[in-house]
């Protein structure tokens, strides 16, 4: 029992600046993808098929084919067209567009669920168009946006362990590394579940929390 203990004190920083690290990324790419699901699905709503058609085929391609081997091709695909990403930003980048796409889906049907009247009054008013979205529709669509984007942020936390497959050294990368030097891998890796765990505990309760909120100030 004490060896475990004194292994838990000697391996516990590697796997804390690990997740010092997964938390950057995390909240790097959940902020770039929320702003491409908020301006992707807002635009998929409209009437316009030139300005539809791309978007559909961005949130396809990226739903639809394997996280991982976008990375690698960000990472070792891109620098042969003259695109040289370092390992940090080819991870934020391809998690952002990933996150964006699924979002961008939660957001897209928020906004289709508002009854389409709300729209055509705005602009029977005169008001613009990205006024009426800003200020009416999406404030609206928030209260059915808050819980799925909570889900998408848990799952964007553990998919930063991906980035482990080209060297940054996030939590689960770091427990590798420790593993291979340490040994003990059920010790090791169960404090990285554990880790998970408490990391994406106050992103449920934040979204619990907003939801409320929303619900209220929509009420």
């Amino acid at each position: 029992m004490r060896d475990s203990f004194d292994l838990i004190g000697i391996v516990m920083p590697s796997l804390l600046q690990g997740a010092t690290v997964t938390l950057q990324v995390a909240a790097q790419a959940g902020l770039l993808g929320l702003v491409v699901a908020l301006v992707v699905g807002s635009l998929r709503t409209t009437e316009n098929r030139l300005l539809r058609f791309p978007l559909t085929v961005y949130v396809e391609f990226f739903r639809g084919t394997s996280a991982f081997v976008q990375l690698y091709w960000a990472y070792f695909a891109l620098p042969m067209i003259g695109v040289r990403l370092d390992p940090l930003q080819a991870g934020i980048l391809v998690l952002a567009l990933n996150v964006g796409a699924y979002g961008s889906e939660v957001v897209r049907g928020a906004l289709t669920a508002i009854p389409r009247g709300q729209l055509e009054a705005c602009r029977a008013l005169g008001i613009p168009t990205w006024v009426a979205y800003v200020k009416v529709l999406i404030p609206q669509a928030m209260q059915r946006v808050v819980l799925p984007m909570g889900n998408l942020a848990i799952d964007l936390l553990k998919g930063t362990s991906l980035l482990s497959a080209i060297a940054v050294t996030e939590l689960a990368f770091a427990a590798r590394q420790t593993v291979s030097a340490f040994g003990n891998p059920m010790l090791i890796f169960g404090l990285v579940l554990l880790m998970y765990l408490v990391l994406a505990a106050p992103i449920a309760a934040g979204a619990r929390y907003l939801n409320d909120r929303t619900k209220r100030y929509v009420a």
